[in-house]
Formats: structure tokens, C-alpha cells, sequence
């Protein structure tokens, strides 16, 4: 079974759909959402319909959390405050209340799925590093564990005590007997690790395989929304610099 893993949308519709081609065109059986399908950009409403006809399997991310008044909003930067009232304007009652539902956590096929650090997910702490990588593997049973969060593509195997990066930014890689894996899955709508391009993984059970996936999309459309809908320069400029 192929599974489309992705994760922060961040309201990018443009990204979303260039996903989402990326994806049908190599077959996958089904889809997983981290989270964070809404905050910083000009499509939060499309954006959540698009996942929605997509899966079942969405997460809760930070940004959907402070959309739907979970969150203390001290906890975010002023571009990123400034993005999620605008975002509570532009959704309806029922959009928010899907949001505020939204699990933590899923686990299926040997696959651990979570937006941020899978020791405590509603600290919203990062995976960000090896180190950050070996007590995420140590909080899960499973042979898999997935994130996002951190708007960067990496994956990690560990056998035993050793550890080590077999994928970074995009690749292809077999998993390996006795080994487990933290796979951060990289943003769709706003990939932070110098890449501009949209990012997601697709995980084959059975096969045993991962991909990091990057596609090109519309970014100039996406940064024209936002602008239009009167956000911050600066949240449309970073789309272009992948930072």
C-alpha cells in the first residue's frame, strides 16, 4: 500500500494541488495529513476542503490548534499571529470545530504519524536534528515514525545505538532489516531548507520503501494571494527563497 504522508499546507492551495499531481501520478493508495493545513497563507478554506476530499487521516498541527483557539498565540512570532486572526476570519464555524478535533496521533501498517515531537505532541517541539531524531525513535514502537513541523526533509535509520541520515531533501531509500526510521515528511506550502519547492514522502509498506518527493508549483500565484488578501510581504517573499 503507497501512502502519500504530507504536511504543512500552510493555506499554499497552489502547492496543495501541485501535491496532490505528484502524487496521483505515482499511484498512491491513500493519504496521511500531519497537520498544520492552514496558517500564513491566503487559501485556508480550500486548502482544508482539498484534504478533506483527500483523507480521513488528518492531524493536528500548531497552527490549526491556535486557528481554533487551542493555542496561546504568545506562543507564535507577529507574522505568524498576524496570519492565524486573519485565518479565523476567512473560516466558518465548521471549518475551526474540525480543526479543534483534530487527534494528535494515528498509528497503522508498522507507521507512527504526528505533526511535531512524538514524546509530548502538544509542546509542539521539533524534530530538528540526529539527536532530536533518536528520542523521537525512542518514544514510539513503531518501526516508522513520521513528522513535519520543522518545514525540512530528512530521514534517519538506527540500528541498535547507531544512527544515520539516508535521506535529505529529496531521495529514494529501502529500508533495511533490524533498522528503524524517523522520516520528517517536509512542507507542501512552505519548505524552509533552501528548497522552494514543495515537499512530501510516500511511504510503500509493502515494499518497505520511502520516498522524498519535491514538485514545482505556481509560486508567484501563491505569493499575488497573499499579498491580495493584505498578509505580510515577508510570507509571500520566504515562498520564493525556500527559507
Amino acid at each position: 500500500m503507497r501512502t502519500a504522508v504530507f504536511s504543512d499546507i500552510h493555506a499554499n492551495l497552489e502547492a496543495l494541488e501541485a501535491v496532490r499531481g505528484a502524487a496521483e501520478e505515482r499511484a498512491v493508495h491513500r493519504w496521511v495529513c500531519l497537520g498544520d493545513v492552514v496558517g500564513y497563507g491566503a487559501d485556508p478554506a480550500a486548502c482544508l476542503r482539498t484534504v478533506r476530499s483527500l483523507t480521513d487521516q488528518v492531524l493536528q498541527g500548531n497552527h490549526d490548534a491556535a486557528v481554533a483557539g487551542l493555542q496561546d498565540l504568545e506562543y507564535f512570532n507577529g507574522y505568524a499571529r498576524e496570519a492565524v486572526l486573519w485565518t479565523r476570519e476567512h473560516l466558518d464555524v465548521e471549518d475551526c470545530q474540525f480543526l479543534a478535533e483534530l487527534p494528535f496521533t494515528c498509528e497503522r501498517d508498522q507507521a507512527f504519524y504526528v505533526h511535531a515531537d512524538p514524546a509530548d505532541p502538544g509542546a509542539w517541539g521539533y524534530v530538528d536534528s540526529s539527536a532530536d531524531a533518536a528520542a523521537a525513535m525512542a518514544a514510539v514502537d513503531s518501526r516508522f515514525c513520521f513528522v513535519g513541523h520543522s518545514h525540512r526533509a530528512f530521514a534517519f535509520g538506527a540500528y541498535g545505538t547507531r544512527l544515520e541520515l539516508v535521506a535529505e531533501g529529496a531521495g529514494r531509500f529501502e529500508s533495511r532489516e533490524g533498522y528503524r526510521y524517523l522520516v520528517n515528511v517536509g512542507s507542501v506550502g512552505q519548505p524552509r531548507d533552501q528548497d522552494a519547492r514543495s515537499c512530501f514522502a510516500i511511504y510503500d509498506d509493502e515494499a518497505g520503501s520511502l520516498e522524498l518527493v519535491r514538485t514545482d508549483y505556481d509560486i508567484s500565484r501563491a505569493q499575488e494571494k497573499i499579498l491580495r488578501a493584505g498578509l505580510s510581504p515577508f510570507l509571500a517573499a520566504r515562498l520564493q527563497s525556500g527559507h
